[in-house]
């Protein structure tokens, strides 16, 4: 952010601790201001958004403008983060393994499609409307296994832990590729061809060689986001009490 750009930032959560936005004009609102950062974002990832970039995509002269529909740089991440956890979805009704199962499986989708969310989820509470009722429906499917407050929770986080890590992980991928140039699966292989050839004429590591020489190795894909997510929902449900596990 640029001088001209700042503004004194409490840090407070823009749904408690700021104004009402101004009325809307045909330029300006908050859900255009919001909109245009969540796609700016997608467009310049993994480059963090400044204040004057959105102005100028929203053909606004000023920055500051802006700050009288989010409050501050930390109230626009709040509203940004929240509309992104709105299109996270938690089935209802069909028990709590699948509703955990669609919680992943969509926020997977998310990160995917808006891989910066990973990043900024971490650095703000998830207080917003969207991020609480996520959190309200997620706990409601829960309820009936009985179980205490903190394991509920405990679910609901290793789900979203395996989300937002893995939304990471994707992040930073993309950073490399964007910063070495390498954008595709086969060049990022060819560029490490010759550090695998050196590795295997060493001979210190032939369990490893033998695994990158398997043409199989990755067929299936090890790991997938949903074997993983299997994997967890698998560990969950021993905690569960035999009277909310399904018939086997």
């Amino acid at each position: 952010m640029t001088p001209s750009e700042r503004r004194p930032v409490t840090g407070g959560l823009v749904w408690f601790d700021e104004p009402k936005p101004p009325r809307a004009t045909e330029q300006l609102s908050r859900e255009r201001v919001v909109t245009a950062a969540v796609e700016l974002a997608d467009d310049q990832m993994p480059d963090e958004i400044t204040m004057r970039a959105l102005a100028a995509r929203l053909g606004v002269r000023s920055p500051m403008a802006l700050y009288r529909y989010v409050g501050s740089k930390d109230g626009l991440v709040d509203l940004m983060t929240d509309q992104v956890y709105g299109q996270i979805t938690v089935p209802r009704g069909q028990g709590w393994r699948d509703a955990l199962q669609g919680m992943g499986r969509t926020g997977w989708d998310v990160v995917q499609r808006h891989p910066w969310f990973a990043r900024l989820a971490f650095s703000r509470p998830p207080l917003g409307p969207n991020a609480l009722r996520l959190y309200d429906t997620a706990l409601a499917e829960l309820e009936p296994l009985g179980l205490d407050a903190a394991t509920r929770m405990g679910f609901i986080k290793t789900v979203l832990g395996h989300v937002l890590g893995s939304g990471l992980a994707l992040l930073e991928e993309h950073t490399m590729r964007a910063r070495v140039g390498l954008h595709s699966d086969s060049d990022l292989a060819a560029a490490v061809a010759p550090y695998l050839a050196r590795i295997a004429a060493e001979g210190r590591h032939p369990h490893f060689i033998a695994w990158a020489n398997d043409p199989q190795r990755l067929t299936p894909e090890p790991q997938s986001f949903e074997q993983v997510l299997e994997w967890l929902l698998d560990g969950l449900a021993t905690l569960v009490p035999p009277e909310g596990r399904p018939p086997t």
